[in-house]
Order: C-alpha cells, then sequence, then structure tokens
C-alpha cells in the first residue's frame, strides 16, 4: 500500500519529464554548456578523542589477563594429579618458557617436570640427578650453568663406570645370539649389531670430558683406558664371529657379562654413596638455615628452600635455574629427536625418550643392541598423555593464534 501510494505521487512528475524531454527531441540540437566543476569537498572535521573507558583493559592488562588464567588452569590440572605446589611450578616455569628464545611449548615443559620429580623440586634421584628437571651434573655442563656444583669422586666413579660398561653389554648381547642359536641367519644379524655397537661405542664418552674441571689427571687416563679395552673386545668379537665356535662365542660372553656387571656394582654403590651424601649435606642445611627438620621445610617452604640450596650448596636445587635448564635441555633433545624420529608424528615421543634415557641408552634400543627400556619406554608414554591433557585445560582460553603458536612449537 506504502508502494503504490509513492508511485502515485510520482506519476504526474514522470509525465511532465517525459513532455519536456519529448518537446527537447523536436527541437533544434544546440550546443551544450561544459558542466561546472565541482566545488572543493570540504575537509572533514576531525571528531573530539573519546574519552578512554577504565572499564576496557589495556594489551598488557588483556594479556596479563589471559597468562593469570592459563596458569591457574594448568595449576588446577596439575593438582589433581596430585603435584606437589603446582602454583610455583608453573609460574616458574611458565616465566622460563617466556624469557627464552625459542622454548618448547610450556605443557610439554610441565608435563617432563611432573613425570620427572611430580612437583617435588628438591629430590636427588639415585643416579645423581637433582631438582624440578631432575639434572645431572654432565648435562648443567652441557648447557652452560656455571653456578656451584656438588661434584664428588664417588659422582665421578659411577658417571664413568655407567658410560663404559655400555660396549661390554653390546658385546654380551651380540655374543648371546650365536650361543642360543649358531646358523647363518642368526650370524648375519650378529655381524648387524656389531657394526651398530662399533659405531656406538664411544656414545656419551665425550660427555664425561664435561667433568674434566671436578676430575684429576688420572680419571681422563682411565676413561682412555676403558676405550682401547672395549675397543679390543669388539674386535675380538668380530675375530669370533668370522671363524669362532658356539663354545668360544660362549666364554666369550661370559667373560664380557662378568666385566659389565662389576662395572654396573661400581656404578651403583658409587651413586649410592653420592646421592647419600648429597641429601646429608642438603638437610643439614636446611635445618641450620630454617631453625626446623629439613623434612618440614622441604614440604613446607620448598621454592624458598631451593633458592637457598642453590646459593650453597648446587644450583641444581633453585627452581628458576632449573626452569631455565628444562627449557635449554629439552630443546638440545628435540633437536636430537628430529634426527631419530621416522616421522614428525614421533618428534615429541622421540623427546621424551631421550631426556629420560639419553642417546646412548635410545640409540642402543633403536638398533636392537637394547631389547627394551621399560622405565623410558613408560615415560614415553606418560610424558604425552599428560601434555595432551594440559593442553586440554587450557585449550578454551586460548586464541586461534596461540593455538597456532603452541602448535609449530612442539
Amino acid at each position: 500500500m506504502i508502494r503504490f501510494r509513492a508511485v502515485a505521487r510520482l506519476t504526474p512528475v514522470l509525465l511532465v519529464a517525459l513532455a519536456s524531454c519529448q518537446q527537447q527531441s523536436n527541437a533544434p540540437m544546440q550546443a551544450v554548456a561544459p558542466p561546472p566543476s565541482p566545488a572543493p569537498a570540504a575537509a572533514p572535521v576531525e571528531a573530539p578523542p573519546a574519552e578512554p573507558s577504565v572499564a576496557v583493559p589495556t594489551l598488557v592488562e588483556a594479556g596479563t589477563t589471559n597468562l593469570d588464567a592459563r596458569a591457574s588452569a594448568l595449576a588446577s590440572a596439575l593438582s589433581k594429579m596430585w603435584t606437589r605446589n603446582p602454583e610455583q611450578l608453573v609460574s616458574v616455569i611458565d616465566s622460563a618458557s617466556r624469557r627464552a628464545t625459542p622454548s618448547p611449548s610450556v605443557t610439554l615443559l610441565l608435563a617432563i617436570a611432573y613425570a620427572e620429580t611430580n612437583g617435588k623440586i628438591l629430590d636427588v634421584s639415585e643416579a645423581g640427578a637433582v631438582g624440578l628437571a631432575q639434572a645431572t651434573p654432565i648435562a648443567c655442563r652441557q648447557e652452560k650453568f656455571d653456578g656451584k656444583l656438588f661434584v664428588t669422586d664417588d659422582y665421578l666413579t659411577g658417571a664413568r663406570a655407567y658410560i663404559m660398561k655400555k660396549p661390554l653389554g653390546d658385546a654380551d648381547t651380540i655374543a648371546s645370539v650365536i650361543v642360543e642359536r649358531d646358523n647363518a641367519r642368526s650370524r648375519r644379524r650378529a655381524r648387524r649389531l656389531l657394526n651398530s655397537a662399533v659405531e656406538l661405542r664411544l656414545e656419551g664418552v665425550q660427555e664425561l670430558d664435561l667433568l674434566a674441571p671436578y676430575a684429576s689427571a688420572e680419571y681422563a687416563k682411565e676413561i682412555a683406558i676403558a676405550k682401547r679395552h672395549n675397543l679390543h673386545a669388539l674386535q675380538r668379537l668380530d675375530r669370533l664371529l668370522i671363524d669362532g665356535s658356539r663354545t668360544e662365542l660362549r666364554h666369550f660372553r661370559d667373560d664380557a657379562r662378568r666385566q659389565y656387571r662389576d662395572l654396573k656394582d661400581v656404578q651403583m654403590q658409587s651413586w649410592a654413596r653420592y646421592q647419600l651424601d648429597l641429601i646429608q649435606r642438603r638437610d643439614a642445611l636446611l635445618e641450620k638455615h630454617f631453625g626446623q627438620p629439613a623434612a618440614w621445610v622441604r614440604r613446607t617452604q620448598p621454592y624458598a628452600a631451593g633458592d637457598l640450596l642453590g646459593r650453597e650448596l648446587d644450583e641444581r636445587f633453585s627452581a628458576t635455574h632449573m626452569a631455565e635448564f628444562l627449557v635449554r635441555h629439552l630443546e638440545r633433545k628435540a633437536d636430537e629427536a628430529r634426527t631419530l624420529a621416522r616421522s614428525e608424528a614421533q618428534v615429541e615421543i622421540m623427546t621424551a625418550a631421550l631426556y629420560n634415557g639419553g642417546s646412548h641408552n635410545v640409540k642402543r634400543m633403536l638398533v636392537g643392541l637394547i631389547s627394551s627400556l621399560p622405565e623410558t619406554q613408560r615415560y614415553m608414554r606418560k610424558v604425552p598423555a599428560t601434555r595432551r591433557r594440559l593442553d586440554q585445560s587450557i585449550a578454551s582460553l586460548q586464541s586461534p593464534i596461540d593455538m597456532s603458536r603452541r602448535d609449530k612449537s612442539r
């Protein structure tokens, strides 16, 4: 109805316009004057700036709010997994991650820290690893941390035995292949394993050089002797694979096994003494400073205690230092993992394996010199599962940009 009335009102106007056009068409053509040039447009008038609203957060405030929400969500997820002091753990690792370039994802860093100590940042392991990231003196030296490290002769002896026994274990494994069944197929398999053992015989040995500042000249000489001994053992095995009898290989296997077990006993006994020594020094220092039982201090003030111990005894007790170490060392392991993983999807699993088991063990497992590494294999499953659980806890808080950055950091 509205449209009809509008048309009715416009009809006379249209008729007049048509008549005018008809008259113009019958009239002779005349030159048309050029249209006048348009007047310059007036300059726009700028509106006065709006008054800032206190209800609208700045970018810094919005970013801080988002970080706080993320930290709270991650701490809540960790608390449900029975993690000690989850808020402080998230804070120290998140801060270290944001300071570092590049850095693994925060959730992967937290998954490693959770798998290592469950938040018990003052723990000392039977292998001489300490703190939030369970770092060894060798690993700290690798990452160029130059603070105090508690390194004794017991630690040095245990570390040397741990690394130098590996080729003897390889010799045992290879000889056992033929002792169990001597045929052409087993000989070919033994040959392949021996080739791998020769390639890996120095894996980890160069890391012992990092302990030189804490060792005597004799330490390096003993390592050199052990290197030659292991090489000679593998060379003898090479000759036995060519023309040795099954009985000769059994004797060789038994001798290599005995040497391996002797070195393992030295390793375990030396590191047990080191662990006890470090624990006693840790607790004595805590009781002297806080005037309370060490167990109470470790339970109620672990981060303050860690700062003290990091300054006075060993920097691996400092949560701040170990969060920084974790970022660096995990990035190193991720680089190693990319050279070993068969696909990009396996990089995270391989990174976890290398962090827990070390390249000297993981590489041997991949070529068949070690049949299994139960602790490392559990670790390989636990870390990605924990990381996924933590990712889910913050998924609703992240923008698409945040999510893409997280995916690229994996």
